[in-house]
């Protein structure tokens, strides 16, 4: 990450807005504030370390000072502290707390660090806790963190409850702080259950808070700013995601700047804007929040997989996993990016991995976010796609991307009877700006059409958002579609002599292993069709790619990797 002085600065000094500590030692204060601004330049690491020394060197803490502690420990390991040392720390000064308040305090920031399950069960302990202390803003803090968590056993009924429980509370409490904070928490719940009126939710908790932020109470804004915005990208309205992300940046510092990088770049990519996407993915990828990285490099691979002459051959898989963990939605957009990937290289079963998502999304009963997934696997393999849109149907929300997706889906899957559902889509899509996968239905509603003028003009509309956008990839499957055309539209330069040129299973079959060095005879003899037959398919595949010499096969098909 650059360093430089607006975004390295602590937000305010003294004491912070948003801290359960109130009485912290000037010494406590000092370590927290080196902490903190190391976190700031990037350094999450040596912040923690600061703390971590500050615990043995300094006798006779207090509660307020083992709480400012952990509430910056907590806040260093969502930064990026990596390693189990930091929870150590925190359930150490746990142990050590002697009240109630102080110990639900510490357990709170662990529960803010923590991810699924942990989640809630850290904010259950905090509960019990802060209530035993009659504190209702840590009651409502921990409800809160309570109600996230989708694989906590609990029914999205009771998480509502406990959400709005918490927000009663919070309230009633008085504090902006916290009030901001669990009012995020239950926008976040709406958003998954596909309530209409949860990004009217988000815009609200984000604007609770002022302008004077400390370091605590601007990761709170910043967090409701940055899942305003992913919500938005899910939602279809890109403006205001873009508004979300600007606002974001105003009170967003230090991990913050990778953050709302990576939100960018989704934006960026979904509205047809590649190179701006590619430098906003770049940016995130600097980062070291968890998680972050992984979302900046599945922005990227998408980026890379519409524009690239070759696909790389990374482990893209450990990127889907963290993505996922981190945002459920971005790692469903990020798997179908995956499969596309795969389909290009024509490896078997390009869709593995996707209904596994879509059957984490069911379990967890998300009403948004898995689009992608389902759409991706109805391009990819529909017949498959069939069971998994059934399964999904009750779980489509209002909202008008997933309206749209819904619309592709269903016209894809009704074959020569998908045309109006695939145009509806498509032209939903292109509507709220995302050119790249109305492009692909229009190509889809054109193979389909009644009619030669309506295929003519979803070809030329798909031709026209693809060329657009850059979606150099898209555009040559356009193009090599010769039952759209003849030769009107040219494959783009990129996309000549790759891997996705158009092999039927077959020549899939010879070309691997003509690539590897077996004669005419020994295909044949292989793939038990005659040598004459096997010389044919050999010259077709070499004519597709632009007569390339045989030796040559196994780099142009991009498939160096399955050889070794």
């Amino acid at each position: 990450m650059t360093e430089n002085v607006s975004e390295a600065r602590p937000f305010l000094p003294g004491q912070s807005h948003a801290y359960f500590a109130e009485n912290v030692s000037p010494a406590v204060q000092e370590q927290v504030r080196s902490a903190e601004l190391a976190g700031l330049r990037g350094r999450a690491d040596l912040g923690f370390e600061t703390l971590r020394s500050a615990l043995s060197e300094l006798p006779r803490l207090t509660d307020d000072d083992r709480v400012a502690l952990a509430e910056m420990v907590s806040l260093l390991t969502r930064w990026g502290a990596p390693g189990p040392a930091p929870w150590a720390v925190l359930d150490q000064l746990a142990a050590a707390c002697h009240t109630p308040r102080a110990r639900g305090a510490v357990f709170l920031a662990q529960a803010r660090a923590a991810r699924g399950k942990a989640m809630a069960e850290y904010g259950t302990r905090a509960l019990f806790e802060f209530t035993a202390a009659g504190d209702i803003g840590g009651q409502a803090l921990a409800l809160s963190r309570m109600s996230f968590p989708a694989d906590a056993d609990l029914s999205p009924a009771y998480r509502r409850r406990l959400a709005r429980r918490g927000l009663t509370l919070a309230q009633q409490s008085g504090e902006p702080w916290i009030i901001a904070l669990v009012a995020g928490m239950l926008a976040a719940g709406e958003t998954y259950e596909g309530h209409e009126r949860a990004p009217e939710r988000w815009r609200q908790a984000a604007s609770l808070l002022p302008a004077d932020l400390d370091a605590v109470t601007g990761e709170i804004a910043s967090l409701n700013y940055l899942n305003w915005a992913l919500t938005c990208v899910y939602v279809g309205d890109y403006q205001t995601a873009l508004e979300a992300v600007a606002r974001g940046r105003v009170v967003g510092r230090g991990p913050w700047v990778n953050k709302f990088a990576a939100v960018e770049a989704l934006v960026r990519h979904r509205t047809g804007h590649l190179d701006a996407a590619r430098e906003q993915a770049a940016l995130a990828m600097t980062g070291a929040a968890p998680g972050i990285r992984e979302l900046g490099s599945a922005v990227a691979a998408a980026v890379t997989f519409e524009t690239a002459r070759r696909l790389r051959h990374d482990d893209f898989e450990s990127v889907v996993e963290v993505a996922y963990a981190t945002s459920p939605p971005c790692g469903a957009s990020a798997a179908a990016t995956l499969a596309h990937i795969r389909h290009a290289r024509r490896e078997p079963r390009p869709a593995r991995g996707l209904p596994r998502i879509l059957r984490k999304a069911r379990e967890a009963e998300h009403h948004f976010g898995w689009e992608d997934a389902l759409l991706a696997l109805t391009e990819i393999a529909p017949d498959a796609a069939r069971d998994e849109a059934a399964a999904m149907s009750r779980f489509w929300s209002p909202y008008p991307r997933a309206a749209a997706i819904r619309s592709v889906v269903e016209g894809h899957l009704a074959g020569r009877r998908g045309w109006a559902a695939l145009i509806e889509g498509a032209d939903a899509l292109a509507d709220m700006g995302e050119p790249i996968t109305a492009g692909r239905a229009y190509h889809a509603a054109a193979k389909v059409a009644p009619s030669p003028a309506e295929r003519t003009r979803a070809r030329d509309r798909a031709a026209e958002l693809l060329t657009s956008a850059g979606a150099e990839r898209s555009l040559a499957a356009l193009a090599r579609d010769r039952s759209l055309h003849h030769g009107l539209l040219h494959v783009p330069e990129s996309q000549r002599h790759h891997v996705n040129a158009g092999l039927t299973p077959r020549e899939r079959d010879v070309a691997l292993l003509a690539a590897q060095g077996f004669t005419a005879v020994e295909i044949a003899d292989r793939l038990g069709i005659t040598a004459g037959t096997a010389r044919n398919y050999v010259m077709n595949v070499r004519r597709k790619f632009g007569s390339i010499p045989k030796r040559r096969l196994a780099l142009v098909l991009g498939i160096v990797g399955e050889l070794d």
